[in-house]
């Protein structure tokens, strides 16, 4: 199943308010990725499916390095832009699936723990396959939270959904093979990727891209 898309932003609190008034909900506080340079805010879009808008954390001076998720590549000019998605999967699954990746993309089934600060103080912990340092990317990655319930199954019900997610990309078969048992995936064969999202809330509907 889709575990969370990745939107990535200049300003947390701006575009956080921004799109919390189109759908009529509200965010709630995320945290912050020590070791990758970024921070988020999180909104549950289905049982087990949440958004994560993403950020640069301004207040991390000691990080060095690719910031999570392509944050680094976000252009002045582009308020925002659906740059990542992950699909959850266990432990057993991870391993064969992640093989899968190795294979067809070195580098991309590489298996990395990843955690992120709460603002309780705990951290929350979870193992992931390489997400990439480019701008975009339309292959997803894999993650697993290791027995513990999802962000999205932590997060409250504020009536919004994902109606719709298509994810257009040269390696159309690779993904599909991965998502044998996603059906809220279309997937489309394409020369350039390009990833849309579609979302509701008790307020309206917002479109989201790779370009927008």
């Amino acid at each position: 199943m889709i575990d969370h898309l990745v939107y990535l932003v200049h300003d947390l609190d701006e575009a956080a308010a921004k799109l919390g008034k189109a759908l009529g909900v509200s965010f709630s506080p995320g945290g912050r990725h020590l070791n990758r340079g970024t921070k988020n805010v999180l909104l549950r879009i289905g049982p087990k499916t949440y958004f994560e808008l993403m950020a640069v954390d301004p207040d991390n001076l000691e990080f060095s390095g690719n910031r999570w998720m392509g944050a680094d590549h976000l252009p002045k000019e582009l308020p925002g832009r659906l740059s990542r998605w992950g699909l959850q999967v266990n432990g057993a699954d991870l391993i064969s699936k992640a093989k899968l990746l190795e294979t067809q993309i070195p580098g991309a089934g590489a298996i990395q723990p990843g955690s992120r600060q709460l603002d309780s103080g705990k951290t929350l912990r979870w193992q992931l396959t390489d997400p990439g340092t480019e701008a975009v990317r339309t292959l997803p990655f894999l993650i697993d939270w290791c027995g513990d319930p999802s962000p999205a199954e932590r997060l409250p019900e504020v009536g919004c959904r994902l109606r719709f997610f298509r994810v257009s990309a040269p390696k159309s078969n690779l993904i599909s093979t991965l998502c044998k048992s996603t059906p809220e995936v279309t997937i489309a064969t394409s020369e350039k990727e390009f990833l849309r999202a579609e979302l509701v809330g008790p307020a309206g509907q917002v479109v989201l891209t790779n370009y927008r």
